[in-house]
C-alpha cells in the first residue's frame, strides 16, 4: 500500500460530545472524525462491523487515485477503526479499475472478509480483507446486470444477493434491461435470478437499487424504483432458484424507494418513501404507511430495544438531516438535529448500524469541523448516538439448518462457557475475543443466541430462524 493509504486519520480526529434529554430516555451524541478533503471524503455508505470489532466504511472520493479527468479527485477509499476513533485507509481506488465510486454498505462475509459493490463502468463485486488486500470477484457486462446500486445480502446458504439497475433481459421499454436480481457465490460465480419488465408496460418493476432482505422463508425480498401499475415501484420477492412473485404496486404519488427492505423481528418489512416516510410491509403485500421522521429517510434498523432507529438526509432547517428513533407503531424523536459546517456533519445519505457495544454509529456526506476541498462545505464526518443499550451478540446470517454453521460478531468472547439457541446448547469454537462460530445444534428451534462470557451473558439483538 502507499503511504497515504498507511496514514492514520487520527490527525483529522475531533470529537465533540453532546448529551441531552428526550423523553424518558438519555442519549450522548458524539463527532468521531471530520474528514480532511486532503485524504478522504463524502462517505456515502453505512458502516459494517468487522470480526475483529472494528468498523469498516468506504467513500466516494478522496485517496490517491484520479478518476475525473485530472481534477485530483480521488476515486475513493476503503477505511477502519475502533468504535472509539482512531480511523486509518486500508484500500485506496485506481482509475484503472471499472468498478471504483464505492456505492453501497460493505457485507461481511462467511470467510470474515468484506463484500460490496461499486458502480463505475458497468459495476463490479469487490472483496477487500480486514488487512486491505484487494480482489475483483465478478465484473459485469451488461447482460448480466448494469449498474450496482444496491448492497449485497449474505443469504443463510452462504451466497450473496442482489440487484443490478440496469441489464438482463432486453424489452421495448428497455432496450439494454430493466435491471436483474442475481446471486453470487464467494468466489464469483454468478448467476442471474429474474430480469425485470418481460413484458410490456413493466408490471413487475423496473431498475431495483436497495438491498434485498431474506425472509424467515428463505426468500428474498425487495423493491423496485420504477415500473408497476402506478409507474411507481412494487414490492416482490424472489426464491434462491429464481421463482418471481409481484407482490405489491406502490401508488402513493412518487415514494422514490432507494433503500431496499429491513425484516425486523416481528416478521414484517421495513422501508423508507424519499417524499413520505417510513412503511412496513408483511411478507404477503400488505402495506402500512408509518411516521414521517424527515425528509427523505434512509433505511432504518431494528436496535437491540425493539424500537426502529435510522436518519433522515435533509430533516430540519436548514435541512441538514437527523438521527431519530421510533417505536414500530408510534412517533419519532429526534435523537440529534444536524446543523452543517463547520458545526457538525450535514446530508446523511445512509442509515445507521449498531454495534454489538450497544452504541450505534452513522455517517454525514458532508459538513462537519474540516474544511474540504471539493464544492460542498466540509467533507463529512463519523458519528456515534449512544442510547445507554447495553452489549449484544449479532449474526452474519440469520438462519440455518442443523449441523450448520454460522458466525456470531460481540465481544468478550475469550473463556466463554457455553452458548445456547433457544435454551439448546450448541457447540461452538472461539475464534477472536470479537468473533466465534456456532454450530446448530439438533433439537434447536427458532429463538435467541445467549453467549455465556465470563463477564456477562450477551443476548442476540434478533431470534435466530432454524430451518426445517
Amino acid at each position: 500500500m502507499t503511504r497515504l493509504s498507511e496514514r492514520a486519520l487520527a490527525s483529522s480526529l475531533f470529537v465533540v460530545v453532546l448529551t441531552f434529554a428526550v423523553s424518558a430516555s438519555a442519549q450522548t451524541y458524539t463527532e468521531l472524525l471530520s474528514f480532511d478533503g486532503d485524504i478522504i471524503a463524502a462517505p456515502i455508505i453505512p458502516l459494517t462491523q468487522g470480526v475483529d470489532g472494528a468498523l469498516y466504511g468506504a467513500t466516494r472520493y478522496g485517496g490517491t487515485g484520479d478518476c475525473f479527468d485530472g481534477s485530483g479527485i480521488g476515486c475513493g477509499v476503503v477505511f477502519k477503526g475502533t468504535p472509539e476513533g482512531g480511523f486509518r485507509i486500508i484500500y485506496n481506488f485506481q482509475p484503472d479499475q471499472n468498478g471504483y465510486l464505492p456505492q453501497n454498505n460493505l457485507t461481511l462475509g462467511p470467510d470474515g472478509n468484506l463484500y460490496g459493490t461499486a458502480s463505475r463502468g458497468q459495476g463490479m463485486i469487490v472483496r477487500i480483507t480486514p488487512d486491505g488486500i484487494f480482489t475483483i470477484v465478478h465484473a459485469f457486462s451488461g447482460p448480466d446486470g448494469n449498474g450496482l446500486l444496491g448492497g449485497l445480502t449474505l443469504g443463510t446458504d452462504g451466497n450473496f444477493y442482489g440487484t443490478t439497475i440496469g441489464g438482463g433481459q432486453p424489452s421495448k421499454f428497455c432496450p439494454n434491461g430493466c435491471g436483474t436480481i442475481y446471486k453470487v457465490t464467494p468466489s464469483g460465480v454468478v448467476t442471474t435470478l429474474y430480469s425485470f419488465c418481460p413484458e410490456n408496460y413493466c408490471p413487475d418493476g423496473t431498475s431495483p437499487r436497495g438491498a434485498l432482505a431474506e425472509g424467515t422463508d428463505g426468500n428474498f425480498y425487495g423493491t423496485t424504483y420504477g415500473g408497476g401499475l402506478y409507474k411507481v415501484g412494487t414490492m416482490f420477492k424472489v426464491s434462491p432458484k429464481g421463482t418471481f412473485k409481484l407482490l405489491y404496486t406502490f401508488q402513493n404519488g412518487n415514494p422514490q424507494l432507494y433503500s431496499g427492505l429491513m425484516l425486523a423481528s416481528d416478521g414484517n418489512f421495513y422501508g423508507a418513501e424519499s417524499l413520505s416516510g417510513l412503511y412496513r410491509i408483511t411478507p404477503q403485500g400488505s402495506f402500512t404507511q408509518l411516521a414521517n421522521p424527515g425528509n427523505v429517510p434512509n433505511l432504518p434498523i431494528e436496535g437491540s430495544d425493539r424500537n426502529l432507529y435510522g436518519t433522515t438526509a435533509q430533516a430540519g432547517s436548514p435541512p441538514y438531516g437527523n438521527a431519530f428513533e421510533m417505536p414500530f407503531d408510534g412517533s419519532p424523536t429526534t435523537l440529534h438535529m444536524f446543523t452543517g459546517y463547520p458545526t457538525d456533519g450535514s446530508e446523511l445519505w445512509s442509515g445507521l448500524v449498531q454495534h454489538t457495544n450497544g452504541i450505534f454509529y452513522g455517517i454525514t456526506y458532508s459538513g462537519g469541523s474540516s474544511p474540504c476541498n471539493y464544492s460542498y462545505p466540509g467533507c463529512g464526518t463519523i458519528f456515534s448516538v449512544d442510547m445507554g443499550l447495553p452489549p449484544f451478540v449479532a449474526f452474519l446470517r440469520g438462519g440455518g439448518r442443523v449441523g450448520k454453521r454460522f458466525g456470531v460478531l460481540g465481544q468478550g468472547f475469550t473463556g466463554t462457557t457455553s452458548v445456547l439457541l433457544n435454551g439448546t446448547p450448541a457447540s461452538f469454537v472461539v475464534k477472536a475475543d470479537t468473533f466465534l462460530i456456532v454450530t446448530v445444534p439438533a433439537g434447536a428451534t427458532t429463538g435467541y443466541v445467549t453467549v455465556n462470557t465470563p463477564s456477562r451473558p450477551l443476548t442476540s439483538n434478533v431470534p435466530f430462524y432454524v430451518k426445517p
